[in-house]
């Protein structure tokens, strides 16, 4: 999985990006081998909040998550775990949908 971070009306900081990237992998070990997956997280200022913006594409779904925070790094951990909300909901309909096309083989 490819992570892109940008930064827009903010000046760039390794210390930013490195701490987003970290945070992050945690999303990536969720996404699995897909190789195709990206995430692209923006980290941007917006009437003098700091706000993060996540968008994970690939071969499911798109997934997207936006925070603001008067904290970049709090906004950072805020975005990060409303994707992983999202991917887990994702999971677990797919495993229902799975679940119930195998009960309905075996009943029908």
């Amino acid at each position: 999985m490819q992570i892109e971070v940008v930064f827009r009306n903010l000046t760039p900081a390794d210390s930013l990006k490195n701490y987003a990237v970290k945070r992050f992998q945690k999303v990536s070990r969720m996404v699995g081998n897909d190789d195709e997956a990206k995430l692209l997280i923006t980290l941007s200022m917006e009437n003098g909040r700091p706000r993060t913006d996540a968008l994970l594409s690939g071969s499911g779904p798109d997934i997207s998550a936006t925070e603001k925070n008067d904290d970049m790094y709090a906004a950072i951990d805020l975005c990060n775990d409303r994707l992983g909300q999202q991917l887990r909901k994702a999971a677990d309909k797919r495993s229902q949908i799975d679940r119930s096309s195998i009960g309905d083989v075996l009943n029908g």
